[in-house]
């Protein structure tokens, strides 16, 4: 290994891992010659920008393969995507890495402890994120396993009786009792149960027949990005039944 700044860094690819890449997304030329003649930038070269990023990805994800090891390669590729200034970032999720759509360092530390800490929400909260932000989005489930992870953080507190609630019901039962609200002095102290209604009723994808619509990328991002502080106001208790003055029932 000699540089972290290029794309020739003294890195050699294992020709495995280009065979399996290849066997995976069923390739029809294989591109091993190229990669014994001219390494890298040969295949960066040979392919296009869609499918090099692709290959990278499964190579950052591959990465756990070589244990101690794997967080200075994935150090390395972060420092060279950042002073780049792409729009991908590597993140890892549930012990994985991959690539992921940069977001601003704050929101992802903030989406990170809640994921480390919100026990089976946290789980889907990941899945969901990976689902909008990875390589491959998938926005049917980022929004499907957000609005899971917002169920998973409250059904239990806002209906613990109710084995069949939805989001739909919590936000039903939270606005029938209209005390919900976080610890603020504040009219708007309530916003958390209308940043639910606005989760849950924009997804139209839930709906069959002439409703049925797929989310579209900017939907579901947002729909994960609402469902975080959710998440961490349930799981944490700062989002409770407090009458309207302010003080603990």
């Amino acid at each position: 290994m000699t540089s972290y700044g290029s794309l020739d860094g003294g890195y050699e690819i294992d020709v495995e891992l280009l065979q399996e890449f290849e066997t995976a997304t069923r390739r029809s030329k294989s591109l091993l010659p190229v990669l014994r003649q001219s390494n890298v930038p040969g295949l960066y070269e040979a392919m296009a920008v869609e499918e090099f990023l692709d290959f990278v990805d499964f190579l950052v994800f591959h990465t756990q393969r070589l244990g101690w090891e794997a967080k200075e390669y994935r150090d390395a590729l972060e420092l060279l995507l950042r002073d780049s200034g792409s729009e991908w970032t590597v993140g890892e999720r549930d012990g994985h890495a991959s690539l992921e759509k940069r977001v601003p360092e704050g929101v992802v530390v903030a989406a990170d402890a809640v994921m480390a800490s919100a026990g089976g929400a946290g789980a889907l909260l990941a899945e969901a994120w990976h689902s909008a932000f990875g390589r491959s989005p998938d926005t049917e489930e980022a929004y499907e396993k957000a609005i899971k992870a917002v169920e998973e953080a409250g059904v239990h507190i806002v209906t613990p009786n109710n084995k069949k609630a939805t989001l739909g019901t919590v936000v039903r039962d939270m606005k029938a009792q209209a005390d919900w609200r976080l610890d603020i002095p504040a009219p708007d102290a309530d916003v958390p149960v209308k940043m639910a209604e606005a989760l849950w009723i924009g997804q139209e994808s839930r709906h069959g027949g002439n409703g049925y619509r797929k989310p579209t990328q900017a939907e579901a991002e947002a729909a994960v990005l609402l469902a975080v502080p959710l998440v961490q106001w349930f799981s944490s208790g700062a989002l409770a039944r407090r009458p309207i003055g302010g003080a603990e029932a």
